[in-house]
């Protein structure tokens, strides 16, 4: 499964002038975006209670089967806030070159829609996407630039001054993620438990590569809770393996979460199993997931999910990792370098109508506008 990686100015610039040809003719001082939506500063565990809520029983063990997305799909938003830094140490060297810091924003209002016809049962979904915002500053002095990607809009600054901007819609041709929405960009396989298996980019091959760049689809697959076959009690655990939507993700890093039905509530007006998230390593000498050797990894996640009674459908998860790990690079004895990572996120899954599309992005821009 792969996270993020980093989207260069210089890469930026080979998309956009691969994408035109490829799309020629086709139809096809800022408030932190998770402010005000419970996510707490300090990476404790958020809390969503309606004024109205009461904590309820229910009698007897409780079954809460994996439910995939019926033929109308099941709508959602994703908002994830990532920041951390990497850094790199040449056995040559006496001290360490300065860490490159890098910040990442991303919404995306998608789709959960079922594969049609097809014979694999319950175990695959497609996905679909109805709206893209993305932004990711790196500094490394004296280098300094910042990503601006929205339904509209494409602008990327270099040390302040604008290398590119341009507006998708108002320029014939011109790149923008509004000419892949309403479409399918992402597959994702699980098992009957609806833990991530595999994930897959579909569509135009310029729209994978771009699709690719964002952790959209790592961190749905992130935010997907692991349901227990058999029924459940209060204080139940259960426990299933996530890759993080980033640098140690893409190493292939994963983190065992354990889930613990704590009780039920009423949520938002509908009966939900309250589920806490957690996951804790501090070890040495750890392979990834992908057979990539860490020397150190120290990382804990820690997580609230509301699912629904009725259905099993995941109605919101909140989740909060910090992540560190190193590794030596060693092409041979002489040229090791020891890299370092560390990065913390935090990110919102929050059901939504799948007969409306916010108007809005979460700090109040108005979609589909340039600005």
């Amino acid at each position: 499964m792969r996270a993020a990686t980093s989207l260069t100015a210089t890469f930026a610039t080979g998309i956009i002038a691969f994408w035109l040809p490829a799309c020629a003719g086709k139809s096809e001082n800022e408030p932190t975006i998770l402010e005000g939506m419970g996510a707490t500063a300090d990476g404790g565990q958020a809390r969503y209670t309606d004024p109205q809520s009461a904590a309820f029983d229910t009698e007897g063990p409780t079954y809460l089967p994996y439910r995939g997305p019926d033929s109308g799909g099941i709508a959602y938003r994703l908002t994830l806030e990532m920041e951390g830094q990497r850094s790199a140490l040449a056995s040559s060297e006496r001290k360490q070159q300065p860490a490159v810091r890098e910040t990442q924003t991303l919404e995306a209002d998608f789709r959960k829609l079922p594969v049609e016809g097809a014979d694999s049962g319950d175990d695959v979904f497609l996905v679909g996407l109805d709206a893209l915002r993305y932004t990711q500053k790196q500094q490394s002095p004296p280098l300094e630039r910042d990503i601006e990607i929205a339904d509209d809009r494409v602008r990327i600054r270099v040390n302040g001054e604008i290398s590119i901007d341009n507006r998708g819609n108002r320029v014939t041709g011109t790149f923008a993620p509004r000419i892949f929405l309403g479409r399918i960009f992402g597959v994702i396989t699980h098992d009957p438990s609806g833990n991530p298996i595999n994930l897959s980019s579909r569509g135009a091959p310029a729209a994978r590569q771009l699709m690719n760049e964002f952790p959209t689809l790592a961190a749905i697959a992130y935010t997907m809770i692991t349901l227990p076959e058999e029924p459940v009690s209060a204080g139940s655990s259960w426990s299933g393996v996530r890759i993080p939507p980033s640098r140690s993700g893409e190493l292939g890093l994963g983190l065992t979460v354990d889930y613990t039905l704590t009780g039920f509530e009423i949520f938002e007006g509908v009966p939900c199993a309250l589920i806490l998230l957690s996951a804790r390593v501090d070890e040495k000498a750890i392979t990834s997931v992908t057979g990539h050797p860490f020397d150190q990894v120290q990382a804990t996640l820690s997580g609230t999910a509301w699912v629904q009674l009725d259905n099993s459908l995941v109605h919101r998860v909140v989740l909060n990792d910090q992540i560190r790990a190193s590794w030596t690079d060693s092409p041979n004895s002489v040229m090791s370098t020891r890299r370092r990572i560390e990065h913390a996120t935090k990110l919102v899954l929050a059901l939504r109508d799948p007969n409306k599309n916010p108007k809005r992005w979460s700090d109040g821009t108005p979609q589909f506008e340039s600005h």
